[in-house]
């Protein structure tokens, strides 16, 4: 299903020095169709899906149900959702935070 939207992303990406120089950061900007963007959003989500995908967990204090995750992930110039570890990217402001709740 087309809807023919273009959506920009701009993102930076780190370039080693010459000679043990220091590293630069440049801008990397990349039109995407949205077609494009959701598939890979829907891929990423569903390997989401089967990473987290419990209905309950039982523990020595009990049995829990997971009703709501909260990630972030970093966007790719080329449109590739990246799962970001603690610390890496969220103080920067750079990346994408869901919050995804359990349909009742």
């Amino acid at each position: 299903m087309s809807h023919g939207g273009i959506i920009t992303v701009v993102t930076t990406e780190e370039e080693e020095g010459t000679r043990g120089g220091p590293s630069t950061i440049s801008k990397v900007t990349n039109q995407l169709s949205v077609d494009t963007l959701r598939d890979k959003f829907t891929e990423f989500m569903e390997s989401l899906d089967e990473a987290f995908g419990v209905n309950e967990l039982k523990t020595e204090t009990g049995m829990f149900q997971l009703d709501q995750i909260q990630f972030s992930v970093e966007l790719s110039a080329t449109g590739d959702f990246k799962l970001l570890g603690s610390g890496v990217g969220v103080a920067a402001g750079t990346a994408l935070s869901f919050v995804m709740t359990r349909k009742t």
